[in-house]
């Protein structure tokens, strides 16, 4: 089983400090300069929106996007095109892009503080209402794929996965805390090393 879309998202730990209308230049960066190494399409600003997805990078395969939901503002990758064999591919894949977006950001002189992105907490939802409702059932479904991918990303540190209870009408929605790990350099082994 592999879900439409997966969505993974890396929290900012300076959320405070982060000025919001500089993604907007630095993804159109990306564009330009091929960044990301994927097919990137166009930026589109949504600050306006309460809680909403902030500023999102458009790609043909992937989406970027500096989202506020529920009032923590992160960077949420959202792997949109099933390329992947399984799910336990899919996961890699998107933790691998994801990474890689944050640890460019974190490199970036255009944000004065720089940014620093939480290692220890991941969220990832599941966009396939169809296969993966927002239902305790679900999680059963993917818990070995997660298990087995997050083990690939976080070695022998303790990781406790819990479903996001809630309403029903959002999306599938999985918690991730990771014990003993103080940054992204500490999950660098599964992604190239960026220069910017």
């Amino acid at each position: 089983m592999i879900p439409f879309r997966t969505q993974v998202k890396f929290f900012l730990e300076n959320p405070a400090a982060v000025d919001m209308a500089a993604f907007t230049g630095v993804f159109q960066r990306w564009i330009q300069q091929k960044a990301l190494g994927e097919l990137l399409i166009d930026v589109a600003d949504y600050r306006h929106v309460f809680q909403g997805p902030g500023v999102v990078l458009i790609g043909y395969e992937s989406d970027y996007a500096i989202e506020n939901r529920n009032g923590r503002l992160g960077l949420l990758y959202t792997r949109k095109r099933q390329l992947d064999p399984d799910l336990p591919a899919q996961l890699r894949t998107s933790f691998r892009l994801a990474l890689a977006a944050c640890q460019r950001l974190e490199a970036d002189s255009s944000f004065r503080p720089g940014l620093k992105f939480r290692a220890d907490e991941i969220e990832i939802r599941f966009a396939d209402r169809l296969q993966l409702p927002n239902r305790a059932e679900s999680f059963g479904v993917v818990e070995e794929s997660l298990r087995g991918a997050l083990t690939e990303l976080y070695g022998t540190r303790t990781v406790q996965l819990a479903p996001v209870q809630g309403d029903a009408r959002q999306l599938f929605t999985v918690a991730v805390h990771a014990e003993g790990v103080s940054s992204l350099a500490d999950l660098r082994q599964l992604q190239p090393s960026v220069e910017t």
